[in-house]
């Protein structure tokens, strides 16, 4: 197959945006929107990790582990790296060095389904993983083998090059560009405004009596 590189015609998503969604846990997210969550079987490779920013989609045949340099050179800033390995969950991906390019590039984290490895230097870097496994199982470089900005499967969800990725310890959301203004404001309707909920049960105050109260009541209590 070679190295496929497709053209995106993703329209970016402003820095506003981005800035704005990193500051709204993703199960807060949960509460509104129901769909574009990665299965929870993607999981961080360390904790207290938040990560957000619009994805850039590698598929990688399973054995290969050669391309990984090019998408770190090929990826911008900020972006979010979100890697297909068609099902394989034994050979690792990613490690500490590409992990270390990728932090000095700028590039915002990494979602597999599949395995990594070096999982400790994600952690001193505090560059956030995301993956399905790990292993110390290793591919080898098979040369430049990939498909690049397509459409890939990623934990359940179909995540295509310019979706916003929202990440960190509860899970992974796929985000469509269309559909992130509205979302913002939803959040921001319903969160934005309010007193924060467990300093209103530490202060001893009632539940019933909080904004929004009734996403925790039946309409029977």
């Amino acid at each position: 197959m070679g190295l496929v590189v497709h053209e995106s015609s993703a329209k970016p998503i402003s820095s506003e945006i981005i800035d704005a969604f990193r500051e709204i846990p993703v199960s807060d997210i949960g509460h509104i929107q129901q769909f574009g969550f990665m299965d929870t079987g993607i999981r961080p490779t360390w904790r207290n990790v938040r990560m957000v920013g619009p994805a850039f989609t590698v598929r990688i045949p399973s054995m290969n582990s050669g391309v990984s340099r090019e998408v770190v050179k090929r990826a911008k800033p900020g972006d979010v790296l979100v890697i297909d390995r068609g099902g394989d969950t034994e050979i690792s991906c990613w490690g500490g060095v590409v992990a270390l390019l990728a932090k000095v590039k700028g590039i915002e984290g990494l979602v597999a389904d599949g395995a990594v490895n070096d999982v400790l230097e994600f952690e001193a870097l505090e560059w956030p993983v995301f993956s399905r496994t790990v292993s110390a199982l290793l591919g080898r470089p098979l040369g430049l083998e990939a498909e690049i900005n397509t459409t890939v499967s990623c934990g359940g969800v179909a995540v295509s090059p310019g979706d916003l990725i929202c990440a960190d310890d509860d899970g992974v959301l796929v985000i469509r560009p269309w559909e992130v203004e509205e979302l913002l404001r939803a959040c921001q309707e319903r969160f934005g405004h309010v007193p924060d909920i467990r300093q209103w049960i530490r202060d001893g105050k009632d539940l019933r009596e909080y904004p929004n109260a009734r996403q925790f009541f039946s309409e029977e209590s």
